[in-house]
């Protein structure tokens, strides 16, 4: 039987949930949940030292600057996210 790192489990799914959030507030027009969801996506996983998972958050936090509308490019930083977030681990 293979051994199951819950800890390790639960941490990704913690990040998957944050980048969940993220885009759901994108798509709901919520671009302060959406930068307040990155602060706390890069910080947890800073926190547990997925250092790539933190970094993919601060380019979706880089799309998204204060008081305006998200750049051009915020869809493919959030699909690479996602992508590193899978990659974990």
């Amino acid at each position: 039987m293979a051994h199951v790192d819950e800890q390790l489990l639960l941490t990704r799914a913690h990040l998957a949930f944050e980048a969940t959030a993220i885009g759901e507030a994108l798509l709901d027009c919520d671009f302060e949940e959406a930068r307040f969801r990155c602060h706390l996506l890069r910080a947890y996983a800073g926190e547990h030292e997925f250092e790539a998972v933190a970094e993919g958050a601060v380019d979706v936090l880089a799309h998204l600057p204060p008081g305006a509308p998200p750049r051009a490019g915020i869809g493919r930083a959030l699909l690479r996210l996602t992508d590193v977030i899978d990659d974990a681990g």
